[in-house]
């Protein structure tokens, strides 16, 4: 039997991958999919707790991590929110933007966004290769899998990351990067929990407060996030963990000591909070201190904090000025050191990858012609808030379909 030949073959059928060969099939390029699991687009599944947080209005290059500046300003510069819009309004998909300028689909539901790129992909009649095993692809890029081979003028790596295997997570594109002469930088966890070993964490395991959290590396303030805060039996977590991981994993890869220092009277400063608490005293009623801080904030965490400092048998009458602000000290400026980050299961995203100053602003290798790279496979890597699939579709409209032909 002949083997079938592609203009272009992409490998990857997730966010990045199903826009590519969207895109370029609409401009006549015969395009193949080839997928390693049963369905693609797992994470855009899970993303956003399930409403996919699909953009954001604020995008800059502020909010990206990567060694190649200058692809990501091209990168950037080639696309914005109205042609992200557009594309995916011409699927059928209608946006939804918040007031924190997170954009999701008008369902809020991720399915719609993973749904409607498949029947694009039906519409335009690409074949789809799912739950292709042991592929290889050879410097003359014919494709052999497990069942089947094909051959392609091009390819376009859109494998994705490590992060999150058990949604198709792998370093899979990275050897097929890696066998056409590629440095891959190495993929570390990101936009993941932290790991503490501080007694705090396992004692408070599964209580949820509003905080504002610090991050330190070597002493030194590297970034603030307020927000959701977690005590888990391993560490912190939380929207505000979150937030800060990704630079929490670049200081911990390079070995640096880290710590977070967390306000749970974040919405007050000192003097504020100070007039506050006084304000509540009542030496009348005479409250013992876990009911009447247990009113204001977490029991089980006011419970903690006051024994460790030895107020958990005080009442309201035993508070004077001194103990007050010791208190308001102790609650506003909270250390737990930072070991290291958990693996990648529990991780959005990765840092690293495909060495992206090995790659031309037109997402082409520069090592080997007619390979290309879109997505998290280069070492780009976002802030969390839709900044990581703004990426996915932004990288794929750079492809030139001219280029593929």
């Amino acid at each position: 039997m002949q083997k079938k030949i592609f203009d272009a073959a992409v490998i990857g059928a997730g966010a990045s991958g199903l826009v590519s060969a969207i895109l370029l099939a609409r401009e006549g390029v015969k395009v193949a999919l080839l997928e390693s699991q049963k369905r693609g687009g797992k994470k855009i599944l899970a993303s956003g707790n399930g409403h996919c947080n699909i953009a954001n209005e604020k995008v800059s290059a502020k909010n990206y991590y990567g060694a190649n500046a200058g692809l990501l300003k091209a990168v950037l510069n080639n696309c914005s929110l109205e042609k992200t819009e557009r594309f995916f309004n011409s699927l059928g998909l209608e946006f939804v933007k918040k007031s924190d300028g997170k954009i999701f689909p008008k369902s809020m539901q991720a399915s719609s966004v993973l749904n409607l790129l498949e029947a694009e992909v039906k519409r335009l009649k690409i074949p789809l290769y799912s739950e292709v095993k042991n592929l290889k692809i050879d410097k003359n890029f014919n494709v052999c899998f497990e069942g089947g081979e094909l051959k392609a003028k091009n390819i376009i790596l859109a494998t994705g990351s490590p992060a999150a295997p058990q949604l198709g997570g792998s370093f899979s594109g990275l050897e097929i990067a890696k066998s056409f002469g590629h440095n891959i930088i190495k993929p570390i966890p990101a936009l993941v929990p932290l790991i503490s070993s501080t007694e705090i964490c396992k004692r408070l395991a599964g209580v949820k407060v509003k905080a504002k959290v610090r991050f330190f590396a070597d002493g030194k303030e590297i970034s603030s996030k307020e927000g959701d805060f977690l005590f888990t039996k391993y560490g912190v977590s939380g929207l505000s963990v979150l937030d800060l991981s990704l630079k929490a994993s670049l200081a911990l890869n390079s070995g640096r000591k880290c710590h977070i220092i967390v306000d749970f009277f974040y919405d007050k400063n000192k003097d504020e909070q100070l007039f506050y608490l006084k304000s509540r005293l009542n030496t009348k009623r005479n409250l013992p201190l876990s009911l009447w801080l247990g009113a204001i904030i977490n029991s089980k965490l006011a419970d903690y904090l006051l024994k460790e400092l030895n107020l958990q048998n005080a009442k309201e009458s035993d508070l004077n000025s001194k103990k007050l602000k010791a208190l308001i000290e102790h609650f506003k400026n909270y250390k737990i050191e930072i070991e290291a980050t958990r693996e990648f299961k529990y991780a959005e995203i990765a840092y690293g990858g495909v060495n992206s100053k090995e790659i031309d602003l037109n997402m082409q290798s520069k090592k080997k012609k007619g390979l290309y790279f879109v997505g998290e496979i280069t070492d780009f890597a976002g802030d969390r808030g839709g900044y990581n699939f703004y990426f996915a579709w932004a990288s794929a409209f750079k492809l030139d379909a001219k280029r593929f032909f």
